[in-house]
C-alpha cells in the first residue's frame, strides 16, 4: 500500500505559483528552507479574515508574499498531520494482522513474561523461545 501523503522522510513538496516556485510542507512547519522558524499569525485580508496561518519569520517580518518561503495555513496544516496518523495507523494494523497470522501459522512460541501498566501504558516484556 502506499502512503497517498509521501513517506514522512519527504516532507515537503514544489510546485510553481506565479512563475515563482512555493514550498508546500506536509506536516506542521517548524523551519523554513532559509532554516528561519516558523511563526503562526492571523490573516487580516477580507477573503480570510482571521484564519490562522504558519509563515517564515523572514517572510512575515519583510511582509513577503509569493516568494517561496514556507507558508501554510493551520487548518491545512493539521488535517495533513491527520492524514498522514491515519496512514502510520493503517500501516501499523497491517503489520499486527500479519504477526498475528504468522503466530496462528508457526505455533506459540512467543510467551509473555509480564505485563504491566505505566502511565496508561502497557509495557509487555516477552521471552522468545527457539
Amino acid at each position: 500500500m502506499s502512503n497517498p501523503i509521501t513517506a514522512a522522510s519527504s516532507s515537503t513538496t514544489g510546485g510553481i505559483t506565479g512563475g515563482r516556485r512555493r514550498v508546500r510542507t506536509l506536516e506542521i512547519p517548524s523551519k523554513c528552507w532559509c532554516r528561519e522558524s516558523i511563526v503562526e499569525l492571523i490573516s487580516k485580508s477580507m477573503p480570510n479574515p482571521y484564519s490562522q496561518y504558519y509563515q517564515c519569520l523572514y517572510a512575515a517580518s519583510l511582509r513577503l508574499k509569493n516568494d517561496g518561503h514556507v507558508f501554510k495555513w493551520v487548518d491545512e496544516a493539521f488535517t495533513d498531520e491527520i492524514q498522514q496518523l491515519d496512514y502510520q495507523v493503517r500501516m501499523l494494523e497491517e503489520e499486527v494482522q500479519l504477526l498475528k497470522a504468522t503466530i496462528r501459522s508457526e505455533g506459540p512460541k512467543i510467551m509473555p513474561k509480564m505485563i504491566r501498566i505505566s502511565r496508561d501504558c502497557v509495557i509487555i516484556n516477552v521471552v522468545v523461545v527457539p
